[in-house]
């Protein structure tokens, strides 16, 4: 699983990975690198083409997946241009998906079902919508916000449909919280568990759709070459 930052990785390893283990399906995070030193954010479209490349070419029996926010990806990402009018921000990460599959293919010979590229609408925060009471069971000192979260919650159709304006999309609207202040990786993790799988599944369609995808994955034959 190609991440967009520690935060998906983090949400990888302690909630999703045991979910698809039941289905013998092994998940392993990796996060694209920014730099020789570094990983997580600033996704570009050269890193990440590279980065899934070199994945998809270490060997030829796994599969590779990307999870990756719809809000913020660049301007010349795979997709970006083309999903711009599309009013459903899951119809637009569809059309992201799509685009990024073929210039990945592009990119390297293989079999087109190894990559499953995935887009979360609007980012990887819309998932803890799914129970905004959770935040207050995390951390106590947040209960007092809790209203304000679900009222964020009601305003939408689904979790994943709340606005990706830049002071409206999900992870901006946990700046209300306070002492302490939301942390992406603990909390992030911390809430995902509290909420549990089955209820974010049930509340983010597009989110439940890429799981169902990889539950249904068969095993490749064992190698190193390209394939």
């Amino acid at each position: 699983m190609v991440c967009e930052g520690r935060t998906e990785a983090a949400f990888v390893r302690g909630t999703l990975a045991a979910t698809l283990a039941t289905r013998r399906v092994l998940a392993r995070p990796r996060v694209v690198r920014t730099s020789r030193h570094a990983a997580g954010g600033g996704l570009t479209r050269g890193r990440v083409l590279r980065f899934v490349r070199n994945t998809l070419r270490e060997r030829v029996d796994v599969y590779v997946t990307t999870f990756f926010d719809l809000y913020g990806l660049p301007a010349d990402f795979p997709g970006r241009s083309r999903s711009a009018g599309l009013v459903r921000p899951e119809d637009r990460a569809a059309v992201v998906e799509a685009d990024l599959h073929g210039a990945v293919l592009r990119e390297v010979e293989c079999r087109r079902d190894r990559f499953l590229p995935h887009v979360q609408p609007y980012e990887f925060e819309s998932l803890l919508f799914s129970d905004p009471s959770c935040f207050g069971v995390v951390e106590p000192t947040w209960l007092r916000f809790v209203e304000e979260l679900k009222r964020a919650r009601r305003s939408a159709s689904t979790p994943e449909h709340i606005n990706g304006g830049r002071d409206t999309h999900p992870s901006a609207r946990l700046a209300c919280l306070r002492r302490p202040r939301y942390k992406k990786v603990r909390h992030g993790a911390a809430i995902s568990a509290r909420i549990g799988i089955d209820r974010i599944r049930g509340e983010c369609r597009h989110f439940d759709q890429w799981v169902r995808r990889l539950e249904a994955l068969r095993g490749l034959r064992r190698g190193r070459r390209r394939g």
